[in-house]
């Protein structure tokens, strides 16, 4: 009995070259199936309990999915796992181990699409400015590297962390970035912020934070590459002390960078390129926020507008 579970995730790492966060993912949502049909009594090998796909019926799936809604698992969340168990059954047709997608006709459920949290220009200001000015301490420079870079390159978290000092082309002011299923992209880099970028490498270079075979462009204190935990905590930091409430995540720069491009005039074409989306359709969304924004702007100065607030 193979685990086949283990043979996809090995298929996604070598074949689709999706990233080590990409794989983990889909493994601890196949893994969470496999245990929800052990604990139904079937569909499992008895020795070695891993998941047996010919087992595995309609019924299975559609029970999977009603117990998480009934768990209250967000709608995107069961969405997400649904096109995993797909994705999966998929890959064993292929290789012959399946000859049916018990998941094909297995809709997803209906969501309002969110629009992505971003921080407002005036905040943004304020905390640029508070990192404008250089520091000659490692920890601190490297942070608000960090926080520039996401910002003014609209940058993943896995793609910052992923980052090495080849990656780093000041000369031509560009970054050569690998995104997701290792579809690499080269984006500018600010001025301002390859400027920053030299001065950083002097520091970093000054205080010998690196004097082993490391090559990550950013290094914890330890002089090892920066884990996608430290900079989400060095992000949360920095969004709290400005007052950003809700969500202040890494990814919240990236639809930061996105939106105010977009509220610039800034071509949809132009910031999937930058972004590295795949489709179109990813990087439409944030067309939605620059409405929402000229709607505030348009109710604030318009006279009718205001007249028609106080008539209320």
């Amino acid at each position: 009995m193979m685990d086949y579970i283990g043979c996809f995730g090995r298929y996604m790492e070598a074949e689709r070259r999706c990233s080590e966060a990409t794989v983990d993912i889909y493994t601890r949502d196949l893994r969470a199936f496999e245990a929800y049909v052990r604990e139904s009594g079937g569909a499992v090998d008895e020795q070695t309990g891993w998941l047996e796909p010919r087992m595995v019926g309609v019924g299975d799936v559609r029970g999977w999915v009603m117990r998480d809604v009934e768990a209250g698992v967000a709608t995107g969340s069961v969405n997400r796992r649904i096109s995993t168990l797909r994705s999966f059954f998929r890959y064993l047709m292929r290789e012959g181990v399946v000859d049916r997608n018990p998941v094909h006709d297995i809709k997803a459920l209906r969501s309002g699409r969110r629009l992505p949290a971003f921080v407002d220009r005036s905040r943004m200001e304020r905390l640029t400015e508070a990192l404008e000015y250089p520091s000659e301490e490692y920890p601190l420079e490297r942070d608000a590297m960090v926080v520039l870079l996401l910002y003014g390159c609209g940058l993943r978290r896995s793609e910052l962390t992923s980052l090495t000092l080849q990656s780093l082309d000041l000369a031509e002011r560009t970054l050569r970035v690998m995104g997701k299923g290792a579809k690499e992209r080269v984006v500018p880099i600010l001025p301002t912020v390859a400027t920053r970028l030299e001065h950083y490498l002097q520091v970093r270079e000054r205080e010998k934070i690196c004097e082993g075979a490391e090559n990550c462009l950013f290094l914890s204190n330890k002089g090892v590459g920066l884990t996608a935990a430290g900079v989400y905590g060095i992000v949360r930091g920095y969004l709290s002390e400005v007052g950003v409430q809700g969500k202040r995540s890494p990814h919240v720069l990236r639809h930061t960078f996105a939106t105010h491009l977009m509220q610039q005039g800034v071509s949809v074409r132009v910031v999937q390129q930058l972004l590295g989306h795949a489709s179109l359709a990813a990087t439409q969304i944030y067309t939605h926020n620059t409405i929402e924004s000229l709607k505030k702007t348009y109710n604030k100065a318009h006279p009718r507008a205001a007249l028609t607030i106080k008539e209320k």
